[in-house]
Parts: C-alpha cells; sequence; structure tokens
C-alpha cells in the first residue's frame, strides 16, 4: 500500500521551526544557492524534503516520525533553557541519537553513497575494461541506501558518546544560519597537522560537530582530549565576535547540498555577503577517488611496481571542510598540542579503538 505522505523530510520541520519568521512556525527564510534566489518568507512545510524520499510504502516516513516526537522535546528544552542535557542522561542519548539521525539520513549521504559507488565502478572500469563490476560493486536502490545508512543510527550515536558537548550563545546582531544539510563536521586539530587523510569521521581525534539550533544557539559536540571551549565549569560558551559567527556560518553554506535556512534576522545583504566569502574555500562532501600502489612487504617487487608506476589500490573520498576557523574559546589545549598521531591511515579516538576491540571479540 502505497502512502499519502508524498512530502517526506530529510530535515524536520520540528527543527526548521525554530528558524522561522518571527517564530510563527509556517514561514522560513530561504536562499538557494544553485539558482541564487533569495526569499525571506517562503513556505516552511516544503523545505528539506523530497517526494517519497524513504520510499513509496510510508513505513520509514512513520518509524522516523515516532522518533522525532520524542527527539523534538529534547531540542525544544535544550534551546528553552539554553543548556544541554545532563552527561549519560536520557536527553544526552536522544541528542546524540538526532545528531546521527540528522547525519544519516541527509541526501548529502546517501547521494554521496551512490557517487563513491559510482566512482568506484568507473575506476575498476578504467583499470580492466571487462571486469565484472556488479561483483565487485553491488547494484542497489535509493531505498535499500537509505534504509542501510539509517541503520548505523545507533552504532553512531554511542560512537560519539565520549565527545563533549556545551552551546555556543550568539551575542551577536549577526544571527545563526542553518542549511539542508545541518550537522556540520569539522576538525580544527587534523587541519592544524595537514594530515591528508579524512578529517571528519565520527570517530576520530580532534572531531567538532557544529549544529545550529536557533539564531541564537549552537550545539558543539568535541574530543575533549585535544579541545577546550570556553569556561570548562559552564555548559555554554558566548560569543561576542560577529566574526566568529560569520566564520561558523560559513560552514553552513560549504556543507548545504543547495538550501541556506534563516530567520527574520538575517537579511539578503548579509546572506549574501556570507555566500560571497565562502566561495573562497572548496565545498565540503564532494567525492572524488585517486589510485595509489599497496606495498606487499615484498621491498624488490614494490619498487618495481612503483617504478614503473603500477597502481593497485583505489581511495574514493570526500572532501572535508577546512576554513582555517578561529574562535576564541575554542581552542586546543596543552595537552592536544602534545598528542602523537598514530603510525596508520585513520587517526582514531581511544574510546572508539575500545568500542572496535570489543566488538571484535563478540
Amino acid at each position: 500500500m502505497n502512502t499519502d505522505k508524498k512530502n517526506q523530510h530529510y530535515v524536520p520541520k520540528f527543527y526548521l521551526r525554530n528558524f522561522s519568521f518571527e517564530n510563527n512556525k509556517k514561514q522560513i527564510g530561504v536562499f538557494n544557492v544553485l539558482n541564487d534566489r533569495f526569499i525571506q518568507t517562503a513556505k516552511l512545510k516544503t523545505q528539506g524534503s523530497k517526494n517519497f524520499y524513504y520510499g513509496a510504502d510510508g513505513e520509514v516516513e512513520d518509524d522516523l516520525a515516532n522518533i522525532e516526537g520524542e527527539l523534538a522535546a529534547t531540542i525544544r528544552e535544550m534551546i528553552d533553557q539554553q543548556s544541554p542535557p545532563t552527561k549519560n542522561s536520557k536527553g544526552h542519548y536522544g541528542l546524540l541519537t538526532f545528531v546521527a539521525l540528522m547525519d544519516l539520513r541527509n541526501p548529502a549521504r546517501i547521494d554521496g553513497m551512490k557517487a563513491m559507488l559510482s566512482e568506484m565502478r568507473r575506476r575498476l572500469l578504467e583499470t580492466d575494461p571487462n571486469a565484472n563490476v556488479s561483483k565487485f560493486v553491488p547494484d542497489s536502490s535509493h531505498k535499500q541506501l537509505v534504509e542501510l545508512h539509517l541503520s548505523h543510527v545507533t552504532e553512531m550515536a554511542i560512537t560519539m558518546l565520549d565527545l563533549d558537548y556545551k552551546l555556543l550563545v550568539n551575542k551577536t546582531s549577526n544571527p545563526f544560519i542553518t542549511s539542508d544539510f545541518p550537522i556540520v563536521k569539522y576538525n580544527q586539530f587534523l587541519e592544524q597537522r595537514k594530515w591528508p587523510l579524512s578529517k571528519v569521521g565520527f570517530g576520530l581525534v580532534g572531531l567538532q560537530v557544529f549544529m545550529p539550533l536557533s539564531h541564537e544557539l549552537m550545539l558543539v559536540l568535541f574530543d575533549s582530549a585535544i579541545y577546550k571551549v570556553g569556561d570548562k565549569k559552564k555548559s555554554s560558551h558566548v560569543i561576542t565576535n560577529g566574526d566568529e559567527i560569520d566564520q561558523l556560518n560559513i560552514l553552513s553554506f560549504l556543507n548545504c547540498i543547495d538550501t541556506i535556512f534563516f530567520d527574520e534576522k538575517a537579511d539578503e545583504r548579509y546572506i549574501r555577503k556570507l555566500w560571497a566569502n565562502s566561495s573562497k574555500f572548496a565545498k565540503a562532501n564532494v567525492v572524488g577517488s585517486d589510485m595509489s600502489f599497496l606495498m606487499t612487504g615484498n621491498d624488490e617487487h614494490d619498487k618495481r611496481m612503483r617504478d614503473a608506476g603500477f597502481k593497485n589500490l583505489m581511495r574514493v573520498k570526500r572532501t572535508d571542510s577546512e576554513t582555517n576557523l578561529s574562535i576564541e574559546g575554542v581552542k586546543i589545549h596543552s595537552r592536544g598540542k602534545q598528542h602523537q598521531l598514530d603510525p596508520v591511515a585513520v587517526q582514531v579516538r581511544p574510546y572508539v579503538k575500545r568500542l572496535q576491540n570489543s566488538r571484535s571479540r563478540i
């Protein structure tokens, strides 16, 4: 049976209402970066959605609606009290579930996976035109990819349990904005170390996750083994520098699919200024690939293969946000500066390593 819920949201309406025009819950400011269109009062209920995004049967849409009912209360309480939930409380777990769900259900993730699979097929055929591509890279439908991503929500939330979190409170005249991909992952630590590989996996050392909650509030999750955010004894950090707000807003431009959202406190001049400044940086979540050589351990053989230009390792990757972010209250502390990188390709946090080891023993 097909559902009558054609307009299916990947950014929940309850989240977008926090950015509604004059808090009317029905209209929202929109700027589309693809068609260069600014609308101060667009219809909110049609934003952050696609027709039958989760499928025509409506099962996934209904399941998500039930989950969102509980998560909406956690987000609302956090905004009303201007304070995040206590660590290891029900609200804390709900918050992490919300962040994981907002990331995994987003088209940037689903379309990114489609692009990665396509890139893998292209590279395989480039290497061997007669390769049986479907044997190595299976075809998956849109709904299968959505369901696959959503199946990892609990695992991802658990992966973030060691991250500390605070609210950034905006006391400037420049409002926070958000986008059609509100979960912005960043890593000042690995960026400053000039780490050449992925920097923003949910299990990585130095991870930061920024999520705007309203024009005044932004949630930040961070690796406390690396960073200090504001006063250690406080659950929030006040920002009084408009330039720092602009830097955080630019991350929303770089992370978005094609649409920026905002309330009446952001006018067209301000949005276009941010858009122009964001053009100095590369977009996040762009899929690409390269070929390199996987060493076998046979030094003579490896040298011959490398000298001959032989490449047998395909790396499919996506771009990260990198803007040399500088927020006065967000600092790499002394222990973070002393952290030694592992001689491996993935810089995993100690807590996540323990999780991986415990799972491998099951």
